[in-house]
């Protein structure tokens, strides 16, 4: 019995010293870093404080004093780098040596996580080439009929239901996102915006709903062990919402190939690749990876658009006058093209777009970048090197808040993007998208749809935040991306 307990004190003493060695790494290399917890490293996992919090903390605490700062995903070492110039060697200059991402992907167990966001190395090469397309000003414009499609049921929407009790604008977001991407991506007539509890509305939710420490740990779990969630044959997507989304798909495709339908969508030419129709394209896809790029697709833009329409909402409806800058500058541009909201006439909505922008720097959706080092990289004019499988974590929201770029940077302030101000920054002073050849491929097509909608809002109601929002905003640490805790509610009031 006492071998027992010795033996066992004595794995325990080691685990101990293992780990608290492991906490030495970046000081043994002249990094400076936030102390960490023992066991979690600069983590938070119980919820009490955001993930943009917490690296903004180490940026601000030490980017005077370092071009990098130290940081521990529970045991295991990260690197930020503070230096914009350094930012910018790793997202664009030494790209090919910080390509890939090192997210979980698992194209055998869990097919539809081998999507363009995680995959690696020449396939993602590949497929970002063949879908780049899509995303053209021609391919752009012919989409642009299906957004505008879906105002006339978002005010109707807003008309309806935004009365009486007071209701999360984070829902009336979430439904015109899904219904434009639905249509998009998989050329699906979601109808959110006018039936509740729609299956679409139910997978976003399985899908982005991490209100729980287990669904927190599981996540953590997937981005710091990789490889043994591989070898377990482990699945990060539930089973319920791959069959749903292979079954739409297939259905999709099964429609389209009958001829019966053509739309210009992301559909379209996922099936072009698919069946290898366009000379251009010299590797077709399989089904699976064809369906793996739509549900990226559905999740990317539906996230990103749902939030960002939300937040900037919210900063017109509780800045008037920017509010009827807005609305003056949208009634001007659709007096130019007889009333109707034309491609053309959207792209001259100069003033909305630098709001979105505005939106966009204060609360970016992707707030931290990741980078993976493929092989050891010294870096320029330092002694420091950056090692093969090291994660690099660059700080979109530090950077969007640092006081030095942007002055009171708390402050909603539209003229920041003035393209004389714009000229003036650091070109990685702004990088909601990320930038490089691993920047957001659905970027366009995002402002496209949040200037379609914001203005036909804007046009038609007046904004006004309720006082059941809790300002300033904070992000809720129970949430994966930066949802403001208690939710924001504004009262509409109909103009026309």
């Amino acid at each position: 019995m006492d071998t027992w307990i010795y033996l066992l004190v004595g794995v325990l003493g080691f685990a101990w010293y293992y780990i608290k060695r492991s906490y030495n790494y970046w000081s043994d290399r002249n990094v400076p870093v936030v102390a960490p917890t023992f066991l979690v490293g600069n983590l938070d996992p119980l919820g009490r404080k955001h993930f943009s919090k917490l690296i903004k903390e180490s940026y601000d605490t030490y980017k005077k004093q370092s071009d990098f700062v130290g940081f521990y995903f529970f045991t295991s070492p990260r690197i930020i780098p503070t230096n914009l110039d350094v930012i910018k060697n790793i997202l664009i200059k030494d790209f090919n040596n910080f390509a890939d991402r090192k997210v979980y992907y698992n194209e055998e167990d869990d097919p539809l996580s081998a999507h363009l966001f995680s995959l690696r190395g020449e396939k993602w090469r590949v497929f970002r080439q063949q879908l780049s397309p899509t995303f053209t000003s021609g391919k752009m414009k012919m989409m642009y009929p299906l957004v505008v499609k879906h105002t006339d049921a978002l005010n109707s929407y807003l008309r309806k239901h935004m009365h009486g009790e007071p209701k999360n604008f984070r829902h009336v977001c979430a439904r015109f996102a899904a219904d434009v991407i639905g249509l998009t991506a998989f050329g699906l007539e979601c109808k959110a915006l006018e039936q509740d509890d729609t299956e679409i509305l139910r997978m976003s939710e399985l899908f982005f709903n991490f209100n729980t420490i287990a669904k927190r740990l599981k996540f953590f779990f997937f981005l710091t062990f990789e490889d043994l969630a591989k070898t377990l044959r482990l699945r990060f997507n539930p089973m319920e919402m791959e069959n749903f989304f292979m079954k739409v798909i297939r259905e999709t495709v099964q429609h389209r190939e009958s001829g019966k339908v053509d739309r210009n969508d992301f559909v379209k030419l996922l099936l072009q690749v698919k069946n290898n129709k366009d000379k251009s394209i010299t590797q077709s896809m399989t089904f699976n990876e064809m369906a793996a790029q739509a549900f990226i697709f559905f999740f990317g833009g539906f996230e990103t658009t749902s939030m960002t329409m939300q937040y900037c909402c919210a900063e017109i409806a509780r800045n008037q006058e920017i509010q009827d800058r807005v609305r003056q500058e949208t009634r001007e541009v659709l007096k130019k093209y007889n009333g109707e909201l034309t491609y053309e006439a959207c792209q001259e909505l100069t003033y909305l777009r630098q709001c979105i922008d505005e939106t966009l720097r204060m609360y970016p959706p992707g707030f931290t970048l990741f980078r993976s080092a493929i092989n050891d990289y010294k870096v320029p004019n330092s002694s420091l090197v950056i090692e093969k499988g090291m994660q690099v974590f660059i700080p979109v929201y530090a950077i969007h808040m640092d006081p030095e770029i942007y002055p009171k940077p708390n402050v909603f302030d539209p003229d920041r993007f003035t393209q004389e101000n714009i000229k003036n920054r650091h070109p990685m002073a702004y990088i909601p998208f990320g930038d490089g050849p691993r920047n957001c491929i659905g970027m366009r097509f995002a402002l496209m749809e949040l200037a379609v909608a914001i203005s036909s809002i804007v046009d038609n109601f007046k904004l006004t935040l309720n006082p059941k929002t809790k300002t300033p905003f904070q992000f809720d640490p129970k949430e994966i991306n930066i949802y403001p805790e208690g939710g924001i509610y504004i009262d509409v009031q109909s103009l026309k």
